[in-house]
This record gives C-alpha cells, sequence and structure tokens, in this order.
C-alpha cells in the first residue's frame, strides 16, 4: 500500500512489515520470556513495541540482549538473523514512525504473530489489522485502516544480505527465494484534501532476490541524497551542467550502474491485486475549476496469474471525471522485457567517453512481447455547444512482436479491430462534411498487418495489410519482398540502408471490396451535381473504362485493369489486382528509376485484373 503526497512515496505496507520482521529478527531471543517497551531508533525510522513474547527460543535473554553490545556488535545483520530460532514471536501493537521532509507516518499492526522461526527463515506470519496516520502533508492530514496480512516461508537472513551485504567482484550470487507466499486483505486511505483510495485483496508468491555488487540500503541511500539535491535546486536558474565536475560526473556514473544492477537483483513471481477504488482530486490549474477524478480496478495481476501466464495485466478499469468518462476492459503485456535495455545501458555507462554517432540507439529498444488491449470506450462532452457528446471505443487493439534483431522485430502483427469513431463538423474538413451528407456519422475501422522476414528465402512476406470501415469497403494486400538479406538489421545503418534499397518486389495482390461506399459517392455527387444516379453511374464508368485505359497504354496488363475497373463502378463488388514481377530477382528500385515513361512498368511485370 502506498501513501504519497505530490512528490514523493511515503511507505509500502508489505515493506514496512518486512522492516519490523527484521528488527524484531536481528537479535536472538530466549526461551520464553517477554520484552517490555521495545524501541529501535534506525534515524527517519522508529520502531515501538510495548511489548513482546518469545516462546521456545535457543536463546536466553541475556544472549538476546548481548546481540544489542558488545560482540554482537560486530556481527553481521545476517549473521544474527541465522541465530534466530523459536516457536513463536508475538506482540499485541506494534508501530512504526517514519519521518520523511515534513511528514510524519505512524503505521501500527495489530496482534502480530511469527511461528516456526528456524534458522532466521520464518514459517509464517500474520498481523490481524493496522492503521495509518500522517501528518505534515500539503494536502491536510491522512489516516486509514489495513486488514489482515500474513505471509509464509518468509527467510531473514537473505533479506539481511541483500540489504548490507556486497557480492564479491565478479561473483554471481544465486537467486534464492525470499517470500514464498504474500497475502494482504485490503486497506482504506483517507488522503486529506488529495481524495480516498482503498484496495481489495492482494495476494503475491515466488519473490526472490540475490545480493548484487552493492548493499541495496546503500544504492537507496545514495538514490535519497540523489532525490533530496534535486528538490534542493527546484528553483535553481543555474545553467543545468553549472556544477558537472568531473568528480560529480563520475558519482552520478556510478550511481545509474548501482541502480542498473537492481534489475538483476529481484525476480517477482506471480500475485494479483483486486479492487481497486480512488477518488482524487488534483490540484485545478490557475482559473479552472477542480474536478475529482473517479477510478475502478477490478484486477490487477503479474506473472502466472495472467491469461498470458506471464507478464502484466489490467482488467476493468472504469474513470470518471465530470461530465468524461470512459473504460477499458484489459489491458496487458506478455514477453515484454528490459533485459536487452539495461545491458545496453550498463554498457553505454562504462564507455561514458564514447562519441554520440557511434552509439546504435536501436539496441536500446526493448523486447516487445505482445501487447493487447480490449473493450476500450470513451464518452466525453461535445466538442461544440448544443451538438452530441463524442464517444469513440475501441474493441482490440494487439500488438505481437517476433524475435528481435538489434532492436528490429522480424515479425510484426497488429491488429486493430472495431475502432468506432464519429464523424464530426466540428473539424470544418470537407470530408467530414460530404460523409455527413451521404449519411456516415461513424466510422467503424479495422485494420491488420502481419509480415514476417524469412531469413532462408532472403524475403519478407506480408502475409496480410487491410483497412477498412464497417458497412463501406475495405482493402486488402498481400505480397512479397525479396533480396532482403540479414544486413537489413544490422547495427551499421549505412549498411541497414543499402540493404533496404536492394530489396526487390515479386508479387502484389490488392482486393478492394465494396460493402456500400461506392454507392454513396455516386448518390452524393448525383446531390451535389442535381443530376440522376444512374447517369453520374455512367459517367463515373466511362471515367474508369476511357481515362484508364489512356493513362496507362494499351498493354495486356492495362486493359484488363481498365476494364475490371469499370465492370466494377458499374456493379460495385469485389475488384481484385495481382501483380508479378517477370524477372525471378524481383522489380527493383533500379528498375523503376531508369523508365523514361511510367507505362514501361507493364514490360516488366504481369499484371491481371477482376471484377465480381
Amino acid at each position: 500500500m502506498i501513501v504519497a503526497r505530490p512528490r514523493w512515496t511515503t511507505h509500502l505496507a508489505g515493506t514496512a512489515l518486512a522492516i519490523v520482521l527484521m528488527s524484531l529478527a536481528s537479535p536472538g531471543w530466549a526461551a520464553d520470556f517477554q520484552l517490555d517497551n521495545v524501541r529501535i531508533d534506525l534515524g527517519k525510522l522508529v520502531i515501538n513495541a510495548p511489548k513482546i513474547a518469545i516462546k521456545g527460543s535457543t536463546l536466553e535473554k541475556d544472549a538476546f540482549l548481548a546481540l544489542f553490545t558488545g560482540a554482537a556488535a560486530s556481527e553481521s545483520a545476517a549473521g544474527r538473523a541465522a541465530r534466530l530460532n523459536a516457536a513463536e514471536i508475538s506482540a499485541p501493537e506494534l508501530s512504526l514512525v517514519q519521518t520523511v521532509g515534513d511528514q510524519k507516518q505512524t503505521t501500527t499492526y495489530r496482534d502480530i504473530r511469527l511461528t516456526d522461526i528456524r534458522e532466521g527463515k520464518i514459517g509464517h506470519g500474520e498481523s490481524a489489522s493496522g492503521s495509518i496516520t500522517a501528518d505534515g502533508s500539503a494536502t491536510g492530514p491522512m489516516k486509514g485502516e489495513l486488514k489482515r496480512t500474513a505471509f509464509d516461508a518468509f527467510d531473514l537472513r537473505q533479506i539481511a544480505r541483500v540489504l548490507t551485504e556486497k557480492a564479491a567482484p565478479g561473483a554471481n550470487e544465486a537467486m534464492l527465494p525470499v517470500i514464498g507466499n504474500f497475502e494482504q486483505d485490503g486497506y482504506s486511505l483517507d488522503m486529506g484534501k488529495a481524495g480516498r483510495m482503498s484496495l481489495g485483496r492482494t495476494t503475491a508468491r515466488g519473490f526472490a532476490a540475490k545480493v548484487g555488487p552493492e548493499p541495496l540500503l546503500d544504492v537507496m541511500s545514495r538514490l535519497a541524497a540523489a532525490s533530496e539535491e534535486v528538490e534542493r535546486k527546484q528553483g535553481d536558474k543555474k545553467p543545468a551542467d553549472a556544477d558537472k565536475s568531473p568528480e560529480k560526473t563520475e558519482a552520478e556514473r556510478q550511481l545509474g550502474l548501482s541502480v542498473l544492477a537492481l534489475f538483476d537483483m529481484f525476480e517477482y513471481g506471480s500475485g494479483e491485486t483486486r479492487d481497486l477504488v480512488m477518488n482524487v482530486s488534483p490540484p485545478p490549474k490557475a482559473g479552472a475549476k477542480a474536478e475529482a477524478v473517479d477510478m475502478r480496478i477490478a484486477r490487477m495481476a503479474f506473472g502466472e496469474n495472467t491469461p498470458a501466464k506471464s507478464g502484466f495485466a489490467m482488467e476493468g478499469l472504469q474513470f470518471r471525471s465530470g461530465e468524461a468518462k470512459g473504460g477499458v476492459d484489459s489491458i496487458a503485456y506478455s514477453g515484454f522485457a528490459f533485459g536487452s535495455v539495461i545491458r545496453e545501458l550498463r554498457a553505454a555507462l562504462n564507455e561514458p567517453d564514447k562519441p554520440i554517432d557511434q552509439v546504435d540507439f536501436r539496441r536500446f529498444i526493448p523486447t516487445l512481447g505482445t501487447i493487447r488491449l480490449a473493450g476500450i470506450s470513451i464518452d466525453a462532452p461535445a466538442i461544440i455547444t448544443g451538438k452530441e457528446p463524442v464517444k469513440i471505443s475501441l474493441g482490440t487493439f494487439e500488438l505481437k512482436a517476433g524475435e528481435q534483431l538489434n532492436g528490429i522485430p522480424t515479425s510484426l502483427a497488429l491488429t486493430i479491430d472495431k475502432l468506432v469513431t464519429p464523424v464530426s463538423e466540428a473539424t470544418g474538413h470537407p470530408a467530414a462534411k460530404d460523409m455527413i451528407a451521404m449519411g456516415i456519422r461513424t466510422l467503424d475501422l479495422s485494420a491488420k498487418l502481419d509480415l514476417a522476414w524469412e531469413a532462408a528465402k532472403n524475403e519478407i512476406a506480408i502475409r496480410t495489410l487491410s483497412f477498412g470501415s464497417a458497412g463501406l469497403a475495405q482493402i486488402e494486400a498481400s505480397g512479397t519482398l525479396g533480396n532482403v538479406t540479414k544486413d537489413l538489421f544490422a547495427g551499421d545503418l549505412a549498411l541497414a540502408q543499402v540493404a533496404a534499397l536492394g530489396a526487390t518486389a515479386r508479387n502484389l495482390q490488392v482486393k478492394l471490396q465494396n460493402f456500400g461506399l461506392v454507392e454513396k459517392l455516386i448518390e452524393n455527387e448525383a446531390r451535389k451535381s442535381k443530376r440522376k444516379v444512374d447517369d453520374v453511374r455512367q459517367q463515373f464508368t466511362m471515367v474508369a473504362s476511357l481515362g484508364l485505359a489512356a493513362i496507362l497504354g494499351p498493354s495486356d496488363g492495362a486493359k484488363s485493369v481498365a476494364a475490371a475497373a469499370s465492370r466494377f463502378v458499374a456493379k460495385p463488388g469485389t475488384l481484385t489486382v495481382q501483380a508479378s514481377a517477370r524477372s525471378a530477382t524481383g522489380l527493383g528500385l533500379a528498375d523503376v528509376i531508369t523508365m523514361t515513361e511510367p507505362t514501361e512498368i507493364f514490360e516488366k511485370i504481369d499484371l491481371k485484373a477482376t471484377a465480381e
């Protein structure tokens, strides 16, 4: 759970509870005893517990107390965690007091019980409930309630190592489980003037971590210091590079490498969160009316809890602000990965003096995988007073990228289905006025692209390229590009350009299907010219027949196209045009450039056209 103010995040409930458990487990505990008025001061975080009861510990009370002084003071946090063995540790109440800037936040957990604790690993832990209060925020006091929080298989020793230790130079530490299962039954939060939010049940499993090149606490401290420095300089009118001394630049480079290392230190497993509800009131712009934003998300999931069994998914998003409202049935991605980006960023930081013109920015493209959106709807107020509200919807959007070479996908599939958008007079575009005159008030658009590079053939197969609107028309195309070598994906841009220019067109098929658009165009022209519809159709048929014949020339292919086009206009249905290069290598750019007349292309291709 996050309690936030405009510029920073102050609290993560699960992490805070982990800190509590770490603090409890840092020492070892005596056989059966009770500790009263425990206070652990960690600077900006103070932990208080009126009473802590320990049962079945392998350490006596004095041995536990010695962990804070004397020889224990030199023992590592992981070493102390590993000495923790107990049947049960419980506390009726435990509070964390955090101070961040001007804000002071207190989180209180009630009825805490940890069981089956062996060598720093907690079999099961649970807090029955909790509460949150915060003061000092610009939006006023905050308060909230936590429901039950529980976990299984919590490895304090490994967490302590990740927080306080670093891997040996050149060593790659093992990724170890740190939380087997996590459950949080929900919370509610009153953020004062900023609004309210609540969250339903959250579950997660399979969280793992490994020791990195630097202790995590050190990295987080440096990040906090850098953030505070940025805040101090807000409003400073000095040039951005005024204090870019070599020492400071090197420090920033090292911090960047440290942050990148964090991406290799964690695996997040799987989980889901349900029933997020927010009512927030962002500060209005000067002179504008403040409007609250209501948002609901039925479910957010990651890992194996998603429909694709990987990646991320969000379902049942709804929002409203004033007269505007909308929703998204689902947003999901799978196969998306930043690993290649992290690798290239690390390489760039390790070569700070490398000229910018030698950097191949395509290598910074992440692994795209599959991105899918479904069921999008947006209702907005009318653009012009007195007109109808604007309504836009989208059935499906899906982008699927195949294997990537130097960041460029070697296959790509794009689907857009049922994009419904209004035709508005507010645009002032003549085409919009004509469509409205033809009775077209909305467009129901769909498009599809499916292409792939076939390495064995050095070809790009354009399997499908289509675009259309329901009730009007659709155009579909397919074809093959030849002589497309691997150099097209080369890191050398000049080499990639040469490969692109060397590509040839081998075949192409285009199909135009009429679902009523041609009739509407003819009727509209008849209305504007005040003529009969049949007269306009005859005129268009003659233009298609004689006009195209004059433009394309006397070749058999040109005659086939002109005849099919005139038949299509006379009786609109499906017009199909097929073209293939006569040369086995295809038709290249050089072949086109050397033509003195456009009609010479018919000497290099075979062309057929039909109308049905």
